[in-house]
């Protein structure tokens, strides 16, 4: 076999896709540090996860990923209080929803158009449940998906005093102001600039304004370096704590 019949090899789509699973494959079994699960307990390896693959990033046991351990540390160490809240969670990830009924709020339900399971079917931007009528509202990588201005107008409504909503987002800190546009429309587009295809925008740092402008206090969790290697977390990711003022 001479030079040129190797080289088309290697160009050709089969030599990529082949090379694309073997590298994937070498991905998945790499040997990553044990850690602990801040969802479920779980001590041990973690698997592969996302696109592109991170190493140690999912619970075998819970399926949690490393923005749900980070929101389930900040629940364990008294930052998200549960307890007696009548609560209710968009999109309620399995590993969050377990750890959160265990900590007995006085209610606790799920929304989720895409889980026939769930108790609630609510669109963030218009939030059928009356005035002040709930103690905590939780929404995990939700806002880049819809018109945040609506859904934060919606949320406060629907808080009641001192009520919180806790959040997290894809979030650029080193950006002073999120990226959106409302020009893109495309899928494809979409996936290019925001990083998904059904994402409106990537916040910047501006975020924190846009929850004080709405009528809440903002704060923040985030993992510092140790607890980032034992429950194996993204260094820098935040949990936003905002709270009705009135």
């Amino acid at each position: 076999m001479n030079f040129r019949t190797v080289s088309a090899l290697i160009r050709s789509s089969f030599s990529k896709q082949m090379y694309h699973q073997l590298r994937l494959a070498a991905i998945s079994h790499a040997k990553t540090e044990p850690g602990q699960c801040s969802a479920c307990g779980y001590t041990g390896r973690f698997g592969p996860f996302g696109m592109p693959v991170r190493t140690g990033a999912i619970c075998p046991k819970c399926w949690s990923v490393e923005r749900q351990r980070l929101f389930a540390l900040a629940i364990e160490r008294g930052d998200i209080a549960i307890k007696d809240r009548e609560v209710v969670h968009f999109a309620g990830e399995i590993s969050i929803a377990n750890l959160i009924r265990a900590k007995r709020p006085k209610s606790y339900q799920v929304s989720d158009f895409e889980n026939p399971l769930a108790e609630l079917q609510f669109d963030i931007e218009d939030i059928d449940m009356p005035d002040e009528s709930v103690d905590l509202l939780i929404a995990s990588h939700i806002l880049e998906h819809v018109d945040d201005r609506r859904a934060l107008s919606e949320i406060y409504r629907v808080l009641r005093h001192e009520g919180e909503f806790v959040c997290m987002v894809p979030i650029i800190e080193g950006w002073a102001e999120t990226y959106e546009d409302p020009s893109i429309v495309s899928p494809e587009q979409r996936e290019r600039h925001f990083g998904q295809w059904d994402h409106v925008r990537y916040y910047g740092a501006d975020l924190r304004d846009r929850l004080r402008s709405a009528g809440y206090s903002v704060r923040e969790f985030t993992a510092g370096p140790e607890d980032v290697l034992k429950y194996r977390l993204q260094r820098g990711e935040k949990v936003f704590i905002a709270r009705k003022m009135q």
